[in-house]
Formats: C-alpha cells, structure tokens, sequence
C-alpha cells in the first residue's frame, strides 16, 4: 500500500456508481479498479453473498470496504419492515467481509423536489428523529458483534441532509455511529466540508469523495430543476474531485490536523462520457493532493 504524505494510513477506495458494473463485466470491471489503483469498493447486497465477486475480489486484492443501508421513512416514521430489511443486509455484509455499514435515509420525492432548499418543505418530525435514531443506535451494536463498523451518511434529497439536520440526529446517535462525510452532499446541503471535520473531528469514520459543479448548484438552489435527480443525471452536478467548488486540499489539509487514517471512497453519482474514467481522473486528484 502506497504511503501518502498526508493522512498516513489513509486508503483511496470506489463507489462505483457511474460504472456499467453487471455481471457479464464483473471480472473485466474488478481488474479495472485495480489497474486504477482502488484498494477497496463498496459492495453491494447481491455481490457480498455471491462466491464468485467474493472470490473476484480477493484475487484482485480488492476489499469490501463498505456496504450502504438506506432506511425508507416519512416525516413521522420509518418503514414498518426496516428491521428484517437492515439485518438481512448486514448478515449479508458478513459473509464478505465488509468493514463498514454505511446507513443512511432512502431518498424522497418531496426532498428531492426540494434539495439544498429544504426549508421550503417537510421536515422530521421530534418523534420520526428519534425513532430513526433509535434504529441506527440499535443495528450498529449489531454491526459491531459481528466485527464490523457502522457509520452515518448525511445525504441530499432526503430527510437527513443539512449540517442542522445532521447535528439533531447525531445529538441522538450513540459514540459507536460514525459519520461517513460525503462531501459532495455535504455541499449540496449548505455545509463546509473543512468545518465539518473540525466540528466531527475523529467522529469521522470515512469519506465519499466527489465535487460539486458550481453553475449546476447554482442552478439547483435557485430552483431551476424539478429536482435534485435530473441535476444529477442530466446536467451532472457531481463532477471528479478536484475539478469543482470542493476545496480538496483544505479538506485533505484539516482530515491530516485530526489526525484521519481511513478509507477515501472516491464516488460520482452519475458522470459524463466516458464515464468510468472520470473515476480514474478522480483517483489521481486525490493522490496528488494527498503526496504533495
């Protein structure tokens, strides 16, 4: 493993969102990531109970660095099957080995609608807050006996997006939840990415690394799309890291003061042909920021 000179110990991984990532392409997909230098990716329910990624996976030195659960809910209450759905999941993560349970909120039409202006719409009520952090507090000491970490991912178009939003539910989460800052989204919902680590500070578990176009954002919080998902997919509002409004370095720089040691999931939601080698752009980026 490649040492860096900030954030020693740090690991450049992939959400493989914008790859044509099926199974007739699994074996020419996984060698890819390696070629590109990714350590690890997030995994997928199907692809951790499958032997044949597993194996995939191992042969290609590829860890399962996480698996992503996101919880459906409405203002006043999560889904009433949300406790079958989040342990099937997470004994299906066991069986590869991932590190870490990512848990978020289940997108929503009306957020979506709304996204980096959520004061115009519905927000959780005291009651669907505290049984959604109830839930997270409860399977993340289920992940924890099985060996694995859980995390929280603060996402745009959903219930949980803004740092206010983010700061009400972790005001309820227990210590052993971890934030996943994504901070693409992060941006998206009116934060700081730099103030985020410093107010999260070794709270921090890992990082979703994207940028942001500022023009689309622009375009977004003034109201000119009907929602978030055809800023993403039409004018593609995340872009590589390195090329928008993320200040890449000054993130890097305060992750390396607290003293950060984990995964940077390099993640683009939906990209511009050629897709898959925006990931590759993304990667580079983030090395050079990290060994210069």
């Amino acid at each position: 493993m490649r040492e860096f000179k900030r954030l020693q110990g740090s690991k450049i991984g992939l959400v493989p969102l914008n790859w044509r990532f099926t199974d007739e392409r699994k074996s020419e997909v996984i060698a890819k990531f390696a070629e590109y230098g990714f350590l690890g990716i997030q995994v997928s329910e199907k692809q951790a109970n499958s032997s044949e990624y597993r194996n995939l996976f191992t042969k290609h030195s590829i860890a399962a660095a996480e698996l992503y659960i996101a919880i459906k809910c409405d203002t006043k209450s999560i889904a009433e099957n949300s406790d079958e759905e989040t342990k099937r999941q997470i004994d299906s993560a066991k069986n590869a080995n991932v590190e870490m349970i990512v848990f978020a909120v289940d997108g929503d039409a009306v957020r979506d609608r709304i996204a980096s202006n959520v004061h115009q719409g519905p927000a959780l009520t005291p009651e669907g807050l505290t049984e959604l952090a109830e839930h997270f507090n409860k399977w993340s000491k289920y992940c924890n006996s099985l060996g694995m970490r859980a995390s929280f991912h603060p996402h745009a178009a959903t219930y949980i997006e803004t740092p206010e939003e983010t700061a009400a539910l972790f005001s309820k989460l227990d210590e052993n939840v971890g934030l996943c800052l994504d901070v693409g989204h992060w941006l998206v919902g009116g934060g700081d990415p730099v103030a985020a680590v410093k107010e999260y500070n070794s709270r921090i578990t890992h990082l979703h690394i994207k940028d942001v176009d500022p023009q689309v954002l622009a375009k977004l919080k003034a109201g000119k799309y009907e929602g978030m998902d055809i800023a993403v997919t039409q004018d593609k509002l995340f872009a590589p890291a390195g090329t928008g409004a993320l200040d890449l370095d000054g993130l890097l720089d305060s992750l390396n003061q607290v003293g950060f040691s984990g995964w940077l999931m390099s993640e683009q939601d939906s990209a511009w042909e050629p897709s898959e080698e925006k990931s590759l752009e993304s990667y580079r980026n983030i090395e050079r920021a990290l060994t210069t």
